[in-house]
């Protein structure tokens, strides 16, 4: 027979496009179904044993310390451009707010080393402030233990369950009552109990070694500027304990402030304690003299001074004056000199106000006290190796030798000025000498009273302006906000959480597709085989639900025989097949009432007979074998269809492809044309082995079979090969073992009539005139 069909392949290579990437998707929607529900589901529980999260903040507003005055007005560099826009001061008191030392005290102020959860449904909520049991550790355990000890602890119906776990060690114990001591590999705990628990109620008890938690409190809170130009400050923290956050971020501005108020104070209190110990020293003193002047009066019966003496008296009045005022600042001057030059006093701050009327020597004190307190703070945060502690430590030396030369010359000057008043007053005092002894002696005496008494009173007057000083001082940050917390938990996000699992949900089986479709390297589809191979189509045959092999029999109007009716139309009288299909399509054949002939050329594996339960004793080897065998020996009915016949494979004999060679076989395809109208063979597999080849010589079309999800691509560029050199006559290719049988049917009811079938028909008798 000729081949006379054309190509019915009208388009072998086509683009991917857009619409078969879409539909391949939607075929597996319920993939998508599937994989939406359960990340649903993963997302519904992930918000369910994840506890809420809430922002607590607060606003400070940092006060300016106008009181001292830093070696460096940094306002003036603000002025022409040179400064930052958030000023070194906010900088350095945001150091101070985020400082662990602040932090540490903050968490033993509010005894919060022990955290309190209790379970509902499935996580743990932690209580505060009022817990129904409080823990009892034994003294220095949150600063010598290494790492945190938790407890879980179950009310039944018979006591009490605890469940101990530090690190790997995990333990359980069994108590009657709570208040009883549990010895544990960290030492003895137990509990308080504050509030009833109810049977079934279960806790967990978390203890932390201070410093972990210290630093963990100290990566949760963070302090940051509002803005670049201003002063204020922000302290917040994300939390799922909004009133137990509120409490501590106001903790740590009101500790903030009480040690700013400290550090502030402390010149007033160096210089309270100062003044205290002068008025001591003075009152003592002072009270001396008044007991002088009276036992003078009271020996010498004194009652009044002798009006000769009162002129004389009031022209050196003027000068006793100035002479008390001189020794009141020498006694200053020497008072900071000693104080200065004491080893013992080397760190402590300078007393200032002490009313010292030199002005550079207030200004050198005032300098030495600031450069004293940055020391200080700076002690806080580093240690005596850092640069800048040194570079510190050179300017105390340098403003002290200045303070001390400057008391130097200081003290001179007042000497100088002393000598001269003292020139003045020995001329009254000459005069004076002819006024009688007791009154002299008297006025020596007083005048010794009036210098105490003044330097007494001006001590007293110091005291209380130091006093009012430190009554005075206001804290360095002003609360703009007090710490509150957000109305609505900002995590997790549940609408955000809902819209990942829905892209998850969409996304899992879509890469997992797309990865299937990139590392298989099978046959995936018909459209598939259609763009790769050069051979003309001639269909699919899909997958059958049956357990029968047959599934083409006269009568059945199944969407799989619908498939072989395609075929046998496209065919164009090409007859060769494979296993399953090749039955099928030969009874397909019968079915148009036209003679068949199933021939089982797979002598190398024979199957033929086992699908259609035929006996292995006779067949083609035996045939050609034999030559007392005739062509009606071997034939066999099918018992499938009267028009259908077999010649089974027989016996597997040990030199396959010389038999195929045989000239019998020549003669018996020769009086089997004469037979029958088709003859159908089921060849060996092409490329495995040479047998298909050896029967090109014997046939007029070739039908290469494909099988989805088996077939491998490399297969098509055999098959192209075999086509483009025309190794096989009359070669086109099926795909078999295919999902789209519902596409069969064409919506003529199998048998009911319609515009579909009548093109089927006509497609028959098309076909027919070819054959003619």
């Amino acid at each position: 027979m000729e081949n006379n069909l054309p190509n019915l392949n009208n388009s072998n290579i086509e683009n991917i496009n857009i619409r078969e990437i879409i539909i391949k998707y939607l075929l597996k929607w319920h993939w998508f179904l599937i994989s939406v529900i359960i990340c649903f589901a993963f997302a519904y529980f992930y918000l369910k044993i994840t506890n809420e999260q809430y922002q607590v903040q607060s606003t400070i507003l940092i006060r300016k310390d106008k009181s001292t005055s830093g070696l460096l007005d940094m306002s003036m560099l603000d002025g022409l451009g040179g400064g930052s826009g958030s000023s070194k001061e906010v900088e350095d008191e945001i150091q101070v707010l985020s400082s662990k030392t602040l932090m540490a005290s903050v968490i033993k102020t509010l005894a919060i080393e022990t955290e309190y959860y209790a379970k509902t449904r499935f996580r743990y909520n932690e209580i505060y402030p009022l817990t129904p049991l409080k823990l009892i550790t034994p003294p220095m355990f949150n600063d010598t233990v290494k790492q945190p000890v938790i407890l879980k602890l179950t009310r039944k119906n018979e006591g009490y369950q605890i469940e101990y776990k530090f690190g790997k060690l995990t333990e359980k114990y069994k108590i009657a009552d709570l208040s009883k001591e549990i010895n544990t590999p960290t030492g003895v705990l137990k509990f308080t109990q504050i509030l009833p628990i109810k049977t079934g109620e279960e806790f967990k008890i978390i203890t932390y070694p201070s410093r972990s938690l210290t630093d963990s409190y100290c990566l949760s809170v963070k302090i940051s500027t509002v803005n670049k130009k201003s002063n204020a400050i922000n302290v917040s923290t994300i939390s799922s304990c909004p009133k137990k956050s509120e409490v501590v971020v106001n903790k740590i501005i009101e500790l903030y402030n009480q040690d700013a108020i400290i550090d502030k104070n402390l010149i007033a209190t160096s210089t309270a304690a100062f003044v205290q110990e002068r008025i001591k020293l003075i009152g003592s003193e002072l009270l001396d003299v008044e007991l002088d002047v009276e036992n003078y009066k009271k020996k010498n019966k004194l009652t009044d001074i002798t009006a000769d003496a009162d002129i004389f008296l009031k022209s050196a009045s003027v000068y006793d004056t100035k002479l008390a005022e001189l020794e009141t600042q020498l006694n200053l001057v020497g008072y900071i000199e000693a104080y200065v030059k004491d080893n013992k006093h080397q760190y402590d701050l300078v007393p200032a106000n002490l009313g010292i009327e030199d002005k550079s020597l207030l200004l050198l004190i005032q300098e030495y006290n600031k450069a004293l307190l940055d020391r200080i703070k700076v002690m806080r945060t580093t240690n005596e190796k850092n640069p800048v502690f040194t570079q510190m430590e050179q300017q105390l030396k340098e403003l002290r030798s200045s303070i001390i030369i400057s008391i130097s010359s200081i003290k001179d000057g007042l000497k100088i000025a002393k000598r001269d008043v003292l020139g003045k007053t020995s001329q009254f005092t000459s005069r004076i000498n002819g006024v009688p002894t007791q009154e002299r002696e008297l006025t020596e005496i007083i005048r010794q009273k009036e210098i105490k008494s003044k330097l007494y009173l001006f001590l007293l007057q110091k005291r209380e302006e130091n006093a009012l000083s430190l009554a005075s001082t206001i804290p360095s940050a002003k609360t703009i906000d007090a710490a509150y917390s957000s109305l609505q938990p900002i995590a997790p996000k549940r609408m955000m959480i809902f819209v990942l699992a829905l892209m998850f949900g969409f996304l899992i089986p879509l890469v997992y597709i797309y990865l299937s479709d990139m590392l298989n390297n099978k046959i995936l589809s018909s459209k598939e085989l259609k763009r790769m191979v050069k051979v003309p189509y001639l269909g699919s045959i899909g997958l059958k639900k049956e357990a029968d092999v047959v599934v083409v029999r006269e009568g059945k109007t199944t969407p799989i025989v619908e498939m072989f009716r395609i075929i046998r139309t496209n065919m164009q009288f090409m007859l060769a097949g494979k296993e399953k299909p090749v039955i099928n399509l030969a009874m397909s054949f019968a079915l148009m009432k036209k003679k068949v002939v199933l021939v089982g050329m797979d002598i190398r594996s024979p199957m033929l007979g086992d699908y259609l339960h035929l006996s292995k004793e006779r067949g083609i080897t035996m045939y050609i074998a034999d030559e007392t065998y005739t062509v009606n020996d071997i034939i066999i009915p099918s018992n499938l269809h009267p028009y259908l016949d077999v010649i089974p494979a027989g016996p597997i004999p040990p030199n396959p492809a010389e038999l195929i060679m045989n000239q019998r076989l020549d003669d018996l395809f020769l009086q089997l044309r004469g037979m029958y109208d088709y003859i159908i063979v089921d060849s060996a597999p092409i490329g495995l082995v040479s047998d298909t080849y050896l029967l090109n010589r014997l046939i007029d079309n070739c039908i290469y079979v494909a099988r989805q999800n088996y077939t491998p691509r490399e297969a098509c560029s055999l098959i192209n090969e075999i086509y483009e050199h025309k190794r096989i006559k009359g070669m086109a290719v099926v795909l078999n073992g295919t999902s789209e049988s519902s596409g069969y049917g064409y919506g003529y009811g199998y048998g009911k009539g319609s515009k579909n079938k009548k093109a089927y028909n006509k497609k028959i008798n098309l076909l027919n005139k070819i054959r003619k």
